[in-house]
């Protein structure tokens, strides 16, 4: 009987919160070596921002980014020290994350390493705060509308190219995010509720994952051109075609395309599950992946190594799945 398969998802954007990092720091005491590393990169407290920051400094776009691929690699580095201990390897057939969890990904693939990981992190921050100062921007979740009823919204919000609001992430059939001018954000908001949906405005100051960025975009993608990808140990889905990048220039043009481009989340789920994957664990602060996959099918196995953690013996629900070990 083969061996259940395996997917490490990692999240974005909005998946920050005040103390990630304190807990993974007590589990794992060597995984402050990494925010050591990181500190040297960003040239600021990560650290002590990941620890006791508050909700708003966590929310400044040029702290949000580094802070959450490193929390997640400092997560899957205590998750890697455990299993160890244990004599379990967890090999994933396919790495997995939501839009800057892809980045994460990448990290964590060995396509790049930790320090140019951070550095590319930072650089895309750094993009996208410029792009905000220039315009007001903002991100907003609607939940229970189809996706020709959620296009509608924003073509009828759209009044301008300034005035302009497109879905950026398509994470469910019936959950959105739309991104762009806070004008025309507030002008959805308004119809969407009107059509009984569920609207949550999200403490983002960007607009991600849509044509606003295009300009950013290829900035970014200019940046990128520096930076000599590896090919990845493992490969990773990608948001934007729902296909397997396994290799260098795959990741890369990924990378390269990915803040212009929407995030078709719900199609990765399809798609992890035509791939056989048999659990679905999700390495980074929240739990907002493993949410979105039990919501997609209710039978899958999820476990967020940011809840396992805290559990009275740490990972030990991990450990109790059966034929997880690949070692």
């Amino acid at each position: 009987m083969p061996k259940p398969k395996t997917t490490f998802m990692f999240p974005g954007q909005g998946s920050q919160q005040p103390g990630m990092a304190t807990r993974v720091l007590q589990v794992s005491p060597s995984s402050k070596k990494i925010f050591d590393e990181a500190n040297e990169v960003v040239k600021f407290d990560l650290l002590k921002l990941c620890t006791i920051g508050s909700e708003a400094e966590l929310t400044n776009t040029i702290v949000t980014q580094p802070a959450i691929v490193t929390t997640s690699l400092a997560l899957l580095n205590a998750l890697n020290e455990k299993l160890s201990t244990k004599g379990v390897t967890i090999l994933p057939a396919i790495l997995s994350g939501h839009s800057l969890g892809l980045l994460t990904a990448a990290i964590a693939s060995n396509s790049l390493t930790f320090s140019q990981g951070i550095e590319i992190a930072s650089k895309r921050a750094d993009i996208m705060q410029k792009n905000y100062s220039a315009s007001p921007l903002g991100m907003t979740s609607i939940i229970g509308l189809n996706i020709n009823q959620v296009t509608e919204i924003c073509n009828e919000a759209t009044q301008s190219h300034v005035e302009r609001v497109d879905i950026a992430n398509l994470n469910l059939s019936n959950q959105f995010v739309i991104s762009g001018h806070l004008k025309a954000i507030h002008h959805a908001e308004t119809i969407a509720k009107a059509m009984h949906a569920k609207v949550i405005s999200l403490k983002l100051k960007v607009s991600s994952h849509t044509s606003l960025h295009k300009d950013q975009s290829n900035q970014f993608a200019a940046f990128l051109n520096d930076y000599n990808f590896l090919e990845p140990d493992t490969p990773i889905l990608s948001n934007i075609s729902s296909k397997l990048l396994d290799s260098a220039e795959k990741i890369k043009n990924e990378l390269s395309n990915q803040i212009h481009k929407p995030v078709y989340w719900y199609k990765n789920m399809e798609i992890l599950s035509l791939e056989k994957i048999s659990y679905f664990i999700e390495v980074g602060p929240g739990h907002t992946l493993s949410r979105l996959v039990k919501r997609y099918n209710r039978d899958a196995t999820t476990l967020a190594i940011s809840k396992e953690i805290v559990e009275p013996t740490p990972f030990t629900n991990l450990l109790n799945m059966k034929g997880l070990s690949n070692g």
